[in-house]
């Protein structure tokens, strides 16, 4: 998985800043940690749309874009942490929570296997300490996080920003190698890394999220939802400009941010496997992490987004993608309803290059065929601006010569 904050320093920020006067609204229908909506907001006067498949990527987006001004961090801090944090330590959980820390944190083998059996204990409080309390989370943490949760205001915009300042606490301590897809194992190489992360101050963590995210805000109110890009897309205006960035892997994203989703609902279900997983019925499932569906999926968010007359920002690995999706593959489609226009050339033959995470890989060799499998690799996106075509030439597209309102 790459990064759109490095994307935005590299070519992406400069177009869209450069779309920006002429468009009507923004919209991101795969908003995502929310890298794009937040660099939108602080850069244009426009409106701003976002939808995800996940609760999470819409808490992040509307914490920011949700707001037309600042928020005190003291007044969140007062109201919503020192509550949590004096409640917490009420509980005979966290007393045995900060006792078997004391006790076992040395010895991180020992601490893992004596919070997973405290985690057992059941709390009433929220979904963290049973499903990933000894695994993602050491028990003090977990128990703090459930409370922080259990105490967020009750006000929309604070309760939200809030709730969102949480989430990204969570990732930041999670013991687990850059998303929550599979947490460390107390092994010799790994159990440094447990020890570091369960070592660190959930409230701290959070106080930094507030005063991050807190100063944001859009110039006019925006909103973002759980929605499909399609159903999304279906209630676009002309005018509006659209950023696409769609799944590229053949896993469902839903795997890597479980934990996430956890926290954001503020519910679980029971959790299995080494992951910790919830049931493939509370993980969200994308057509386009689907190698069986994933054309059809782009076909019929083309064909939306050209009859709707919108100019788009398509983002894209350039090389075939586990997802059956290749760059060949966008430019070819986008081809038969859109321009794809000069201005995208910032970079030659519209690419950047970065590096992508490989969701697993330690730099190691692999047993079967003696190859290294690297954590980071090198990419190379395409980012592609596309103009609707003048009417008379989209009166019939290139698939089948049938117009495009019947088509469509």
């Amino acid at each position: 998985m790459g990064s759109k904050r490095y994307l935005l320093s590299n070519g992406l920020g400069e177009l869209i800043r450069a779309e920006l006067p002429g468009s009507n609204r923004v919209v991101d229908p795969f908003c995502g940690a929310g890298s794009i909506v937040y660099f939108v907001a602080q850069n244009s006067d426009k409106q701003i749309i976002a939808g995800d498949l996940q609760k999470y990527a819409v808490v992040l987006a509307n914490a920011v874009i949700g707001r037309n001004q600042k928020v005190s961090t003291e007044a969140l801090e007062e109201k919503w942490l020192n509550i949590a944090e004096r409640k917490v330590q009420k509980s005979a959980l966290f007393s045995k929570a900060v006792k078997l820390e004391t006790r076992h944190s040395k010895n991180v083998v020992s601490w893992v296997k004596n919070s997973r059996r405290l985690c057992k204990i059941k709390s009433t409080i929220g979904p963290v300490w049973a499903a990933y309390g000894g695994y993602y989370f050491s028990p003090k943490q977990a128990l703090m996080l459930d409370y922080l949760i259990n105490n967020l205001p009750k006000h929309s915009e604070s309760r939200n920003l809030c709730l969102a300042a949480a989430i990204i606490a969570a990732s930041r301590c999670a013991a687990s190698p850059g998303h929550t897809a599979q947490p460390f194992q107390p092994t010799k190489t790994a159990s440094k890394f447990i020890k570091v992360a369960w070592e660190m101050d959930v409230i701290k963590l959070c106080k930094n999220a507030l005063k991050e995210i807190a100063p944001l805000h859009a110039k006019i109110k925006g909103k973002a939802i759980v929605s499909t890009a399609k159903r999304l897309v279906s209630n676009l205006e002309k005018g509006d400009l659209v950023l696409i960035d769609p799944p590229y892997s053949g896993v469902q994203y839903s795997r890597f941010y479980h934990v996430l989703e956890t926290i954001a609902r503020g519910r679980c279900g029971p959790v299995s496997g080494a992951g910790r997983y919830p049931s493939l019925s509370e993980r969200p499932q994308s057509a386009f992490s689907n190698a069986s569906q994933s054309l059809k999926a782009l076909e019929e968010l083309m064909l939306g987004l050209a009859k709707k007359e919108t100019t788009v920002i398509f983002t894209f690995p350039k090389g075939e993608c586990s997802n059956g999706l290749s760059g060949n593959t966008i430019i070819e489609t986008a081809k038969k309803w859109f321009e794809i226009d000069k201005a995208s050339r910032i970079h030659e033959h519209n690419v950047v290059i970065g590096k992508f995470s490989t969701l697993g890989g330690n730099n190691k060799l692999k047993l079967k065929n003696n190859r290294l499998k690297k954590s980071r690799v090198k990419s190379e996106e395409l980012l592609l601006l596309l103009k609707p075509k003048s009417k008379s030439r989209s009166k019939k597209s290139r698939h089948g010569g049938q117009p495009l309102q019947k088509q469509i």
